[in-house]
């Protein structure tokens, strides 16, 4: 794999992890009057980062909800634990394929 790689997978850690805070301030929020939901596009950070190779910052955008409370409150707890769920199983695998080009590049310097 070519160190490209390797920042790539290193940027899908950094918007895992800063995307985990932000559905995590929501749901610490969820009774929060007036609290509006926010969240981040994953997709668009990576393409932001692969087309520039910088990270200039994330952004965050209010999320659309299906309706909001009485307190206009946007956050629905369990679309947010949903977005947890997945943002982690993101998170995981960038630290998958993290461990594996690291053993890959041990086994060629072993080999040797």
């Amino acid at each position: 794999m070519p160190e490209k790689t390797g920042r790539i997978l290193e940027h899908m850690l950094d918007v895992a992890a800063f995307r985990n805070k932000v559905l995590t301030s929501n749901i610490a929020n969820a009774d929060t009057p007036g609290y509006k939901a926010k969240d981040i596009s994953f997709q668009n950070e990576m393409e932001k980062a692969a087309g520039t190779g910088i990270n200039t910052g994330f952004d965050v955008y209010e999320s659309e909800t299906t309706m909001p409370n009485r307190d206009g409150n946007t956050v629905n707890v369990n679309i947010e634990m949903a977005k947890v769920a997945e943002n982690t199983l993101i998170y995981d695998t960038a630290v998958q394929l993290l461990a594996m080009k690291q053993r890959m590049k041990k086994n060629i310097l072993t080999s040797q």
